[in-house]
């Protein structure tokens, strides 16, 4: 009897288990997952470090009406607005580095399909893979960065009178719970802004894999995306615009809802960016294709044949190119408006200020062939304008109207601020119609000592946004405030005939037009905010610039055996990326001219708004090489038409 022949053991197969694709997928494509870990990463650090100053701001225990209770607010709402914005670019930006990845992803999950995988099974797995990334990558960056941005931006806000000296960060076990709270958040924006993909994935099937990714699932419209654009825009924009165009709101609130009015604006179209990108593609590729005629054609062939990736590249120009334009306009706007102001207001020969520790006499000198005017640092709080509206401080100046008058023109649009005397005072027009006020009404007033006293209003005066909105009778500011000293003296005269003392400083008309500006702070908060951001969005810009380029390897290779050379496949690839960022700036240009046109109408300045130059150039060359740079050193265009064929199965 023959001996029967061995026979080899059934082959055994390896069961795909998520952490091992996910594993593997970082070993063979680290690049794929570079983009949606960083911006996990920056989201972790950036948001950790606000709550950070937030929670020391908050927990701190200073006295009521002090400096140091009115500095601890201001951080909050800075670091409050600072995290919604960071929260807004977190969702889109994460949301768009994740869709391309999963795109990327797509022909392993049709093997995954055709090898048994459920599409429910292949979902969790796609939820999982992007829960795990985040969770890692915002423990590093809260670790690594939210202490050290912290502790950076308490010293910046200390420098700025912003953060009491005297307040410290929040002790180690409330930091500690705060990134872990900063990496939980992260993890559940990551999941939810990646929900679409996850859908895209469990939809996908074997016949995938003869399809070519650029057509896949991932870059359709959704339904739900258009429906929570259309809501944003309904319930937000428009309210917002209507409260702009409403006549009966005084025109100082109806300037400050212009940047308000920005901030929904951006984030509606970045939501509603698959149907309103694919519309100025159009002209961007007419451009390209008249720039050069070949390569710029094939540009413009692949804009168009892409709408998903052209929206990914757009979306973060439009953030920071948008938010940098509004909010930093909004406010070049105002302190334009307000040097006109002063300008035109101005009588006195030359004003003299002082520095924060010197102070000026409340009553100078007479002076030999000048008259110095001072006007009485103080304040007064005024009731709320409803009932529950607790009461406001207000800043206040202390002179009487006649002496004023001769200095200052503050266009009264009622009444007559020369008979302002004893026992009256003259108002703001934008403070006048908070509070419901007319001319001749008693008005029940806190002074600065906190005495009580009814005053009559004689009168409304329009020029209230570089000076104070309260104006007070010399005699009664300097009764009820401690230590009066002068906030500004006017000069009638040559200005010689001031000694200057160390400390104060002695400008001309023109001179001290031109270098009266807001307030620093606000000045300072504008910027961060817009710094924050803008670095935020183009580093997602370059992630994504970056991941872009990482599924058109084939497409490259082919091009170049068509016969493109090295030089005009590296225009093809910056002409398409820097394409797409053109369509960006366009839209953060409407949006600035939606927001800041009657921003600039309603401040009397016509209808060109003005903009913060300098910021506005740095941030359009920064995302000029965030776009350019990533996608030139991804693509490799200089590469030989031999390696760019060897490079199709990397």
């Amino acid at each position: 009897m023959s001996a029967a022949l061995p026979t080899s053991p059934p082959p055994t197969i390896t069961r795909a288990t998520p952490t091992r694709l996910l594993l593997s997928e970082v070993r063979a494509y680290p690049g794929r997952v570079i983009g949606a870990a960083a911006a996990c990463c920056a989201t972790a650090a950036g948001v950790g470090a606000c709550l950070l100053l937030l929670l020391g701001a908050s927990l701190a225990d200073h006295p009521v009406n002090s400096p140091e209770a009115a500095a601890a607010e201001s951080t909050q709402n800075i670091m409050a607005l600072l995290m919604s914005l960071l929260l807004m670019c977190a969702v889109l930006v994460i949301g768009s580095t994740v869709s391309l990845w999963t795109g990327q992803r797509l022909r392993q999950f049709a093997v995954l399909r055709a090898l048994g995988m459920t599409a429910a099974r292949l979902r969790r797995m796609v939820a999982m893979d992007v829960a795990r990334l985040a969770l890692v990558s915002a423990a590093v960056g809260a670790a690594a960065g939210a202490l050290p941005l912290a502790a950076l931006g308490r010293h910046i806000l200390i420098e700025q009178k912003l953060f009491p000296a005297a307040t410290e960060l929040p002790p180690p076990a409330q930091t500690w719970g705060a990134c872990a709270a900063v990496c939980l958040g992260t993890v559940g924006i990551s999941v939810l802004a990646a929900l679409l993909s996850v859908r895209v994935a469990g939809r996908v099937n074997a016949i995938d894999l003869l399809k070519d990714h650029e057509g896949a699932p991932g870059t359709r419209r959704s339904r739900a995306r258009l429906i929570t654009g259309l809501c944003m825009a309904v319930l937000f924009c428009a309210p917002l615009l209507l409260v702009m165009a409403f006549p009966g709101l005084p025109p100082k609130v109806r300037a400050g809802v212009a940047p308000g009015l920005a901030l929904f604006v951006i984030p509606t179209l970045a939501v509603l960016a698959p149907w309103v990108i694919p519309p100025l593609t159009g002209p961007v590729c007419a451009v390209l294709r008249a720039l050069d005629r070949r390569v710029g054609t094939i540009a413009a062939a692949g804009l168009r044949a892409t709408p998903a990736r052209t929206t990914a590249l757009a979306v973060p120009v439009l953030l920071s190119a948008g938010v940098t334009a509004c909010l930093l306009g909004a406010g070049t706007t105002m302190g334009h408006a307000t040097q006109h102001e002063v300008e035109v207001a101005l009588r006195a020969d030359a004003v003299i200020s002082a520095e924060p520790g010197p102070r000026l006499p409340a009553t100078p000198r007479p002076l030999s062939g000048a008259t110095a005017t001072p006007v009485i640092a103080t304040k007064a709080t005024v009731p709320g304008p409803k009932r529950r509206s607790p009461p406001k401080p207000t800043r206040a100046w202390g002179v009487d109207g006649r002496v004023l008058s001769r200095v200052l023109d503050l266009s009264e649009r009622e009444g007559d601020i020369t008979k302002m005397t004893e026992g009256t005072f003259a108002a703001g027009a934008e403070l006048a119609d908070q509070g419901k006020w007319k001319v001749g009404q008693s008005v029940k007033l806190t002074l600065a000592d906190g005495t009580p006293q009814r005053l009559t209003l004689v009168a409304i005066y329009t020029r209230d946004l570089a000076f104070p909105h309260m104006i007070l009778p010399r005699a009664t500011a300097l009764a009820h405030t401690a230590s009066p000293t002068a906030d500004r003296i006017f000069l009638t005269g040559p200005s010689s005939a001031w000694p200057v003392t160390e400390g104060q400083t002695v400008a001309s008309r023109d001179d001290y037009a031109q270098t009266f500006t807001r307030s620093p702070a606000d000045d300072l908060a504008t910027r961060l905010i817009v710094a924050v951001v803008a670095a935020y969005a183009l580093l997602a810009a370059a992630n994504t610039s970056a991941l872009a380029q990482r599924d058109r390897v084939a497409q490259r290779a082919h091009l170049r055996a068509l016969g493109l050379s090295r030089f005009q496949m590296l225009r093809c690839v910056l002409y398409e990326a820097l394409g797409a960022g053109a369509i960006g700036v366009v839209l953060s240009g409407l949006v600035a001219v939606v927001c800041l046109v009657p921003l600039s109408v309603t401040l009397g300045l016509g209808p060109l708004p003005t903009f913060d130059g300098p910021w506005t150039v740095g941030v359009l060359a920064g995302a000029i090489l965030t776009l350019g740079v990533p996608a030139a050193m991804t693509a490799h265009p200089l590469l030989a038409v031999q390696r760019q064929f060897a490079r199709r199965g990397q």
